[in-house]
């Protein structure tokens, strides 16, 4: 039982509002060549004025899966200036202080909570996000800085309330209300994942709900009773390792119990279960881990 709480005391962590990866030079590999046809080592050194040529190293690439665990039911999301996918989508929206500056059209002018993007590749490790509402009205933006060639979730929570810090949900107690208007309540949650692990399967569980907790067991079996696996406040999460590919578990909120089904099919992967509120009520999804 105790090597069990142990487990849970390091698996269970608080999800930083937009936690910025250390930077790193992407790795760079080069290859000596000189001018005109090849020479031998012997005709290289009677030759002082030829000089090696590096090979440029590509360009970083990294990929990213934005999740929309909004508790709002869309937001429109963007880039900022010069970013390579600036002007995908459709919509458009008008520039404002303080979300970038930009007038041209938002990459997902309706991006629906519980949806999230495919493993979209981009060249640069920094990226201006600018996140607005569906009727264009400015709400955030924020600069994330990733690691250089690497997978990685972008998870989006909030509720967009004012009455609270912006880079913390709303708590059980609600006393952040006493701090006055604030900007709009949202967060940025990177979360670097690997496609290949030596001791699969990977379930994060995050609860995204402002206001409600989470308490999160497995369920009983002939061999065995029920066990508590965690008990999350807003914005905190638990990484369950070396589980089955098909699990199912139990999340109690309210007092209520909403089942927590993983059917892997096909390669099996890890996954990323964010709870948030759709209509008010608890809702989650499921976003495998994609290559």
């Amino acid at each position: 039982m105790m090597t069990f709480t142990a487990f849970l005391l390091l698996a269970q962590t608080t999800l930083l509002p937009f936690p910025t990866p250390a930077f790193s030079p992407a790795p760079s590999s080069s290859t000596g060549s000189t001018h005109g046809p090849q020479r031998t080592q012997r005709q290289q050194a009677s030759h002082p004025h030829l000089h090696v040529v590096a090979t440029p190293s590509p360009p970083p690439q990294v990929r990213v899966t934005i999740v929309n665990a909004t508790s709002v039911p869309s937001i429109a999301l963007g880039f900022g200036p010069g970013h390579p996918a600036q002007g995908l989508g459709n919509g458009g929206t008008k520039g404002a202080k303080g979300t970038g500056g930009t007038n041209k059209p938002l990459a997902y002018p309706d991006f629906p909570q519980g949806e999230w993007t495919a493993n979209h590749a981009i060249a640069t490790p920094e990226v201006h996000y600018v996140v607005r509402s569906t009727n264009g009205s400015p709400v955030t933006d924020q600069t994330i800085r990733f690691k250089p060639v690497s997978n990685q979730y972008l998870l989006l929570t909030g509720d967009l309330s004012t009455l609270g810090p912006a880079e913390k949900l709303p708590q059980l107690l609600g006393d952040q209300a006493t701090r006055g208007v604030s900007s709009p309540n949202v967060q940025f949650h990177v979360i670097p994942y690997s496609l290949v692990t030596p001791d699969p399967c990977h379930y994060r569980i995050v609860n995204a709900m402002p206001g409600k907790t989470l308490l999160l067991r497995s369920l009983a079996s002939e061999n065995k009773p029920a066990q508590q696996l965690a008990y999350l406040a807003p914005g905190n999460s638990i990484l369950l390792t070396r589980q089955p590919p098909c699990v199912s578990y139990e999340a109690v909120i309210d007092g209520n119990s909403i089942p927590v089904e993983i059917q892997q099919e096909g390669a099996v992967g890890n996954c990323l279960i964010p709870f948030f509120l759709r209509n008010g009520k608890p809702d989650f999804v499921r976003v495998f881990e994609d290559p």
